[in-house]
């Protein structure tokens, strides 16, 4: 059975937004959304429709699971901690497979890899010391701290309490 135009274009952008950036321009093909939904004379709309049906995100996620599943293992040997399990089927399996095989080929150097997995993961562990950075309050000097504890007080408290002291 051949696929009406539609579904032809929607298989396209599926396989169109699996490719980075790299690969896009390597291919001669448009680097962003807008630029190929006007290559194939679609609206934007469109594609917001598109991304907004359960039905076609599950057919990416399937396309993004099946292509992750193919990745060539790592060259890592002999680490236990690194092997691959086997899938039983279910949603959670798949992640953890893909997710160990995204640590393996990140952990042999693979530049792509390890960018995804910081991108997903490391995230956490930038805003954990981002958060901790900002809260050290060692390197300001008393007057600027002094100067933030103020800005923090109600003006109406402060000038109660200036008021009392000056009695």
């Amino acid at each position: 059975m051949a696929l009406n135009k539609w579904d032809q274009l929607k298989s396209e952008f599926i396989e169109w937004s699996l490719l980075d950036k790299h690969q896009r321009s390597l291919a001669s093909l448009p680097a962003h959304e807008t630029e190929w939904a006007k290559a194939k004379d679609v609206s934007d709309r469109t594609l917001r429709n598109w991304k907004n049906d359960p039905a076609f995100m599950e057919k990416i996620e399937a396309r993004q699971k099946e292509q992750a599943l193919r990745l060539p293992g790592s060259t890592i040997t002999g680490s236990a901690s690194l092997a691959v399990p086997e899938s039983d089927g279910s949603d959670e399996s798949d992640y953890t497979i893909i997710k160990a095989k995204l640590i393996q080929r990140a952990a042999s150097g693979d530049k792509g890899a390890l960018d995804t997995y910081f991108k997903t993961y490391g995230k956490t562990y930038v805003d954990e010391e981002n958060a901790a950075r900002r809260s050290d309050f060692r390197d300001i000097d008393t007057d600027e701290l002094y100067t933030r504890v103020l800005l923090l007080v109600p003006t109406g408290r402060l000038e109660a309490e200036l008021k009392s002291r000056a009695e």
